[in-house]
């Protein structure tokens, strides 16, 4: 996926596509839910959850090249779907693969239609190195180009780098389908050509129907009456109002947008950011972090399994990564990257 120009940051928007059920699936594919698919020469497993020790259910996988760079390059994003972890950020692990180039991904997925899957042209200006048509018509961003910086020297315990992450292999945990997220690939557009949802008056109407509801909880709330507590709250909800109109009249052009991509761009918030939960630099080569997609709320309603308690909750997902994506060739096992997780303020503002 190409890098937006720092002078016009655009955002490329991910939509549900056509189900993946009975088909294979490879590395080189944007999808929703199903097993994870390492890119080639990596081990990729399960990690589990550092609060109750589940083995994370996989939420989405995206394919995003980087402009000017040599590598391959994939996303795995998995979370806990015990309800007790749902809104905490340790609960969710973002994992980076990347491979070389000269690797091509294997035919072993069925040839989807072309609004099924995802073209390379939908994630990266340079589509034509990857073999496609010319011919064909591209909505990726005009960016301007970054050069993948090298990768700092790393230490040879690559496991370490994943602190206290661990790995189920997936050869050796074979998940069953009640226990998996039903799959879909996941298209792609530019968001200034999505208008199909333009409607300000509803998402104003929403954010009044949200403020009376805060209202009448505070006064419903006799713990709300004296106190400290009181005071803060009262000053920070125009605050949250603020940052959650903003959010809403944001996706009112297009509420079925499952992901928001803009590298090294600006997130959208559903709520005041914690300074505290600001992501740290690169722990492997000491480059700052930046933000690269988010998955987004109508994404909640898609993900569904087999099994009727298999769910999951959030109100949007940050994703920030390495700003030189830093890789060293041979290594096994991807690189862990940062996490931010805001709760939902209410699920039904993003499914009416």
């Amino acid at each position: 996926m190409a890098q937006p120009s720092s002078q016009e940051q655009r955002v490329l928007l991910g939509f549900k596509d056509a189900e993946l059920e009975g088909k294979a699936s490879s590395w080189d594919v944007s999808k929703i839910g199903g097993l994870p698919h390492p890119v080639p020469q990596l081990r990729l497993g399960f990690p589990t959850c550092p609060l109750c020790s589940s083995v994370l259910r996989h939420i989405v996988q995206v394919y995003c090249p980087l402009e000017g760079s040599h590598y391959h390059r994939v996303i795995h994003v998995f979370a806990c779907s015990t309800k007790s972890c749902w809104g905490k950020a340790e609960s969710w692990v973002a994992l980076r693969s990347q491979c070389p180039e000269t690797h091509h991904p294997a035919v072993t997925h069925a040839v989807p239609k072309q609004e099924d899957k995802m073209a390379a042209t939908d994630w990266c200006e340079d589509a034509d190195d990857w073999g496609l048509d010319a011919s064909e018509p591209t909505i990726s961003p005009d960016a301007s180009r970054a050069t993948c910086c090298p990768a700092a020297p790393a230490p040879t315990d690559w496991t370490a780098q994943l602190q206290d992450l661990t790995l189920t292999d997936t050869s050796d945990t074979v998940q069953s389908g009640d226990a998996v997220f039903r799959s879909y690939y996941i298209a792609v557009a530019e968001e200034e050509d999505c208008a199909w949802d333009t409607d300000l008056d509803h998402a104003r109407r929403l954010l009044k129907d949200y403020e009376k509801r805060e209202e009448a909880v505070e006064m419903a709330d006799p713990e709300r009456g004296d106190g400290e507590g009181e005071k803060y709250e009262k000053c920070d909800l125009p605050r949250r109002d603020v940052v959650f109109h903003k959010f809403l009249k944001k996706i009112s052009k297009c509420h079925q947008q499952i992901l928001r991509y803009s590298w090294n761009g600006s997130p959208l918030y559903i709520s005041p950011p914690e300074a505290a939960s600001q992501p740290p630099s690169c722990p492997r080569c000491g480059a700052p972090r930046v933000f690269e997609f988010q998955l987004m709320p109508a994404l909640v309603t898609m993900l569904q399994g087999s099994n009727a308690d298999l769910a999951l909750e959030f109100g949007t997902v940050l994703i920030f990564t390495c700003e030189r994506s830093c890789w060293e060739n041979g290594a096994q096992t991807p690189v862990q990257e940062y996490c931010i997780v805001q709760e939902d303020p209410d699920q039904r503002y993003f499914t009416e």
